[in-house]
């Protein structure tokens, strides 16, 4: 989170899923850092648990203009959280998770969790990363033994907790070795009680390809929600193609006759599929191979959570995303120098 770059795709995810209220993990912004790295998310409400943990685990982000967030308790270990939802008249409460690693320094988690489910009288999520399976039947390669298993597993049946329909990846971590090396794991989970269940009953959770990140992202939906007409917008990057403006030169005013406002009105329908078509195929070489190979390597990685012991499929994947790695630099790389020569022009 401390790079421009991750922020800007974040915002990406976010946008491009709708997303209004969301979770980061691991985030690694320490306090002297924080104004800067929150000043890339406008307009939204943030809140870190960088008060009990200086390493920076956990942020909670919303729109102040969908969902209302009172903040109920902070621990090293999650955010707990009552959120009124103001579009659809909804309030829940909502703990976002960050486990510890070492068996042991979990115990502190599953004894809060008990309490905070004794407390709770309505719908309530328990979402994040629990760095650590419920079953063995979670886990591919290494091995996890039953001694970290079962207080998770005691946990979550003393809180009355099931984990919310789901779509997408089965496994939502990866140790992204070398294919004979490849570790796969069930660590991130969106669990809800059963006032959840029986409020919420159009609500199932999608688990995406993890892309350039560490885990999966997951992104909870309605399955009520129709698919709205987004709006057309203009993304500032355009205007750094060399095609840009030859391609507004080609497109305006061709042939449009009638009033300032009604040619102003058509020349812009126009220049719509024109600019989309730009924005599809890049706004340099290094965006188009990055999303044409980011595509392929979202595939191959849905491929493999359905066939994890395909060695030769592990393997394609991991060079595709190294490679995507590198692109990603270059990409960043290339945006800085373009930042830098419009600055001092």
């Amino acid at each position: 989170m401390n790079r421009v770059g991750k922020q800007r795709d974040i915002n990406y995810f976010l946008q491009a899923n709708n997303v209004g209220l969301f979770g980061l993990l691991e985030t690694k912004i320490k306090n002297k850092a924080f104004n800067k790295a929150a000043g890339s998310f406008n307009n939204w409400c943030i809140t870190t648990n960088n008060g009990y943990h200086s390493g920076g685990r956990i942020w909670v982000l919303w729109n102040p203009t969908i969902f209302r967030v009172q903040i109920m308790e902070y621990n090293a270990q999650y955010i707990h959280l009552k959120v009124d939802s103001l579009v659809e008249r909804r309030v829940f409460w909502l703990t976002m998770t960050y486990a510890f690693n070492g068996n042991s320094e979990r115990t502190p988690l599953w004894d809060n969790l008990n309490r905070l489910a004794s407390q709770i009288a309505g719908p309530w999520a328990v979402a994040g990363d629990f760095n650590c399976v419920l079953s063995p039947t979670e886990r591919v390669g290494g091995n996890t033994p039953s001694s970290e298993i079962e207080p998770f597993r005691r946990c979550v049946a003393d809180c009355g907790l099931v984990d919310i329909a789901a779509i997408g990846a089965i496994y939502t971590w990866n140790n992204k070795q070398k294919p004979d090396e490849r570790i796969y794991r069930r660590i991130d989970r969106f669990m809800v009680n059963k006032a959840w269940c029986d409020n919420f009953t159009d609500l199932y959770a999608h688990f995406m390809p993890e892309g350039l990140y560490d885990h999966t992202p997951c992104v909870v939906k309605s399955s009520n929600q129709g698919q709205s007409k987004r709006s057309f917008k203009y993304f500032n990057m355009w205007g750094g193609s060399k095609k840009f403006l030859p391609l507004v030169r080609g497109h305006w005013d061709a042939g449009v006759t009638g009033t300032p406002m009604f040619r102003l009105v058509k020349n812009l329908k126009r220049m719509k599929p024109v600019l989309k078509k730009l924005n599809l195929e890049g706004f340099s070489d290094i965006e188009g191979a990055t999303n044409i190979l980011q595509k392929r390597v979202e595939e191959m990685k849905e491929e493999i959570t359905r066939d994890p012991n395909n060695m030769q499929l592990i393997s394609e994947e991991y060079e595709a995303t190294l490679k995507l790695q590198e692109l990603a630099k270059a990409k960043e790389s290339f945006l800085s120098q373009k930042a830098k020569h419009l600055s001092v022009d």
